[in-house]
């Protein structure tokens, strides 16, 4: 029986969550302590009760910090209106006498917790410093851990703090926010904490760098004639490597280390590119072995990463009692609009809190019918439609008509789903174009799967053509209107990706109707499009000539750049699907150069990380901070420091050109993780992949998803229980779900280096639905 099969029989067909197994695989073991620190109470300093809830200390030096899961009104300071917060915040604080702490390396403690109908308790841990670099920092990312209890049992926790700043530390803190209970039962958080430990261990995890600890390889493996590149350690003294096969033990290849050096460090890199036969294998250097991986086609390799992605985003479902996590919940979530009133639930929880956005859960529909058209095994593509078939709810039921939509809520606890209580919360509703051309082309392009009903097929076609017309008129009298508030996840749309998405539109509506007048909307908006593409070229030091790459608009002053959501794989689907329409052959052969220019800048990319297969995220103007207008669409929640910062961040990457940089993690500042960055490129270069039919490009793309599954400098698997190495990730509101991922590696300050600490603070190791919905559909492209 295959592993999908397995999975589908052990969870009812993935109506039940996928069991996490007993203990979490990460490296951060119990190890050997070579230095150690009691931190706790003393005649200057106690812990002080903060906030709601109250707080009893114990005579063996620890407390217990208690609260209900809800209090009946908001928290002093919080908004009146509820966005975005839970009940109030419950908190131990411990003031800590300037004292440095860079002796030590990991915190550790001991948590008891007896709490009652809450879902999924956790304890905030906080730590301040006051030194050369400040913590919490100024976007309160650092300094922040939040830990899934294991309620009823009584634990040990471990916290690497070597990449902290920690010379002047004058506040540690225990929290958490009440955010509701089971089933609005009546619940208490009862957790005891005590034995706090400052340890310094001789073997900790490395969390900044490109240098791995040990071997950096996929953990699911390889595409048979990619190229395979695994990386260790330049302090490794072997010369040599084997690879053997998993099952036999067999040694069936042979490789010479070949130790190479470029502007990222010096690496040691293990080719064994010769080995093309399927099957399952391990890489053996010296002292160091791999666990098994598979050689194989990309099914062979990613198949049995879909019902788990698939398990986290069923464990996502809003409005939907999911057994072990919550019962029905938010409906008193509601969106008015014209005298009309729904309860704003369904779809999908956006992320670690439980916010919701349309677009979210309609690209999230979209990827799932594209993944049932791309399976084998009858089951699973039967259970993706099924899952599909909930966002397509959603995305009826928010149609208020004449191209309105409730688009968003702000929501980050459990209500008690009586609307006309102080807990009830508001959906955001407006008629943004935008928004109705991107729904438009997500539905016909579903009604294009062939998995509905035709009754089905016909209302989503009609609704796709009425979204698009609504959204063209409204166009008409104002162009690219830009949305209403920047929470809409949106908000950042630049006016190439606004004329690609109505391309794309306007192609799936010209071929589900046969209707001319959008093939004449499609090459309008088509060669607007290809007007904000950089075609001249721009000649670089090394005398190349750089071309393809697309900017926000047909000034040509600020490439296009993605740091948090990322729809960079729009401007493929454009391509795409305008290569397949009858066009003129003039028009056709200017579209097909212009796609093999993007291709071309794609794989330019994508040395600026060798030996790792993570693509950099592109080119950067020195000058893009002076256009503010374009610069604070792309980056929320920034101060006045962020425009400096954009230069000090330009310089830790690689100068290509006078003024021009390559940076491999993106720009960015409160907003920080790159799988959505990765996945949409990923995306992109298997669509022109298959559509230039250039493998280079497949790889390319493939070469994400190996990333993400630990052939990164951490050797660490970014999907929860796919792999190994995987750690606890930012999942406050409904814990950890086999198959979540995070929003990604991030960079430290200014730094260009990948940066991942065990601290699981949002947004980096924040999950999200968004980063789910990304990987099915780079799978999907790969599997066709």
């Amino acid at each position: 029986m295959s592993t999908v099969d397995k999975l589908l029989e052990q969870t009812n067909l993935l109506h039940q969550l996928i069991k996490i197994p007993e203990g979490i695989d990460s490296k951060e073991m119990v190890k050997k302590i070579s230095r150690k620190k009691v931190i706790g109470p003393s005649k200057e300093n106690e812990w002080k009760h903060v906030g709601r809830g109250s707080l009893e200390k114990e005579s063996d030096g620890g407390f217990i910090l208690e609260s209900p899961t809800r209090f009946d009104t908001w928290a002093p300071g919080d908004p009146t209106d509820g966005d975005y917060v839970g009940y109030g915040n419950t908190k131990a604080t411990l003031m800590i006498d300037h004292e440095n702490w860079e002796n030590y390396n990991r915190i550790s403690f001991v948590i008891d917790s007896e709490c009652t109908n809450v879902i999924n308790p956790n304890v905030i841990f906080e730590i301040h410093n006051q030194g050369k670099q400040r913590i919490p920092d100024q976007y309160n990312r650092e300094g922040y851990h939040v830990i899934n209890l294991s309620n009823h049992l009584k634990k040990t926790y471990f916290l690497n703090i070597s990449d902290l700043p920690r010379d002047e530390i004058t506040e540690i803190d225990f929290n958490w926010e009440a955010n509701g209970s089971y089933m609005n039962i009546s619940g208490k958080y009862n957790v005891k904490i005590k034995e706090i430990e400052l340890q310094k261990i001789d073997d900790y995890v490395t969390t900044q760098g490109w240098t791995p600890d040990g071997i950096s390889y996929s953990h699911d493996g390889y595409e048979n004639g990619e190229s395979k590149i695994a990386v260790i350690n330049d302090r490794n003294d072997s010369n040599e490597f084997s690879i053997i096969d998993a099952n036999s033990k067999k040694n069936i290849y042979n490789g010479k280390i070949r130790q190479i050096q470029n502007d990222m460090g010096i690496f040691k890199v293990l080719d064994f590119s010769e080995v093309k036969k399927s099957g399952d294998y391990q890489i053996v250097c010296g002292s160091l072995a791999t666990r098994s991986f598979r050689i194989g086609s990309y099914r062979n390799i990613w198949e049995n990463t879909v019902p788990k992605v698939l398990n986290f985003i069923y464990g996502e479902r809003c409005g939907f009692p999911i057994p072990g996590i919550h019962g029905t919940c938010h409906e008193d979530v509601v969106a008015q609009k014209d005298n009309k009133t729904i309860s704003y639930n369904g779809g999908w929880h956006d992320a670690g809190d439980l916010s919701q956005q349309l677009i979210h859960t309609a690209e999230a529909t979209q990827a799932l019918f594209k993944m049932a058209e791309n399976v084998k095994n009858t089951k699973l593509s039967k259970r993706l439609v099924e899952e599909g078939c909930w966002g397509i709810d959603f995305i009826l039921k928010t149609d208020f008509g004449k191209g309105f939509h409730a688009t968003s809520a702000g929501v980050s606890r459990w209500t008690d789903n009586k609307i006309g209580t102080m807990d009830d919360a508001t959906a955001r509703v407006h008629d943004n174009p935008y928004e109705n051309f991107l729904l438009s082309s997500i539905l016909a392009d579903i009604v294009q799967q062939n998995n509905l009903d035709f009754e089905m097929q016909k209302r989503l076609a009609d609704l796709a053509v009425s979204y698009f017309e609504v959204a063209l008129n409204k166009f008409k009298r104002s162009p690219y209107e830009e949305e209403p508030v920047m929470w809409e996840h949106t908000y950042s749309t630049s006016k190439s990706i606004y004329d690609a998405t109505i391309v794309i539109a306007a192609g799936h509506c010209y071929q589900i109707t046969n209707d001319g007048r959008y093939l004449s909307v499609l090459i309008e908006f088509m060669n607007r499009m290809i007007n904000c593409q950089e075609s001249d070229g721009i000649t670089l030091t090394d005398k190349t000539i750089l071309k393809g790459m697309f900017y926000r608009d047909a000034k040509h002053k600020v490439f296009q750049h993605f740091n948090h959501q990322a729809r960079e794989a729009l401007f493929v689907q454009a391509f795409e699907i305008s290569l397949k329409l009858p066009v003129s052959d003039v028009l056709h052969d200017i579209w097909c150069e212009r796609a093999r220019d993007y291709g071309s800048y794609l794989l330019f990319l994508k040395k600026f990380t060798y030996p790792y297969p993570m693509i950099a995220s592109g080119v950067y103007f020195e000058t893009e901070n002076l256009d503010k207008e374009s610069f604070n669409k792309q980056h929320l929640l920034i101060d006045n420091t962020a425009y400096q910062d954009y230069k000090e961040q330009l310089k830790q990457g690689v100068q290509i050109s006078k003024g021009l940089y390559v940076k491999r993690f993106p720009v960015w500042f409160s907003f920080r993780g790159n799988n959505a960055v990765l996945l949409s490129m990923g995306n992109s270069a298997a669509i022109m992949g298959r559509v230039l039919k250039n493998n280079d490009l497949l790889n390319l793309a493939n070469g994400q998803l190996r990333w993400i599954i630990g052939n990164n400098p951490f050797d660490q698997s970014l999907m929860f229980g796919e792999g190994h190495n995987y750690q606890q990730e930012y999942s406050t509101s409904s814990d950890d779900m086999i198959g979540e991922l995070p929003v990604g590696i991030e960079t430290k300050g200014n730094k260009d280096v990948p940066y991942w600490p065990q601290f699981n603070n949002a947004t980096y190791k924040e999950v999200w639905i968004v980063s789910a919905t990304k990987w099915l559909s780079t799978v999907s492209e790969l599997l066709k």
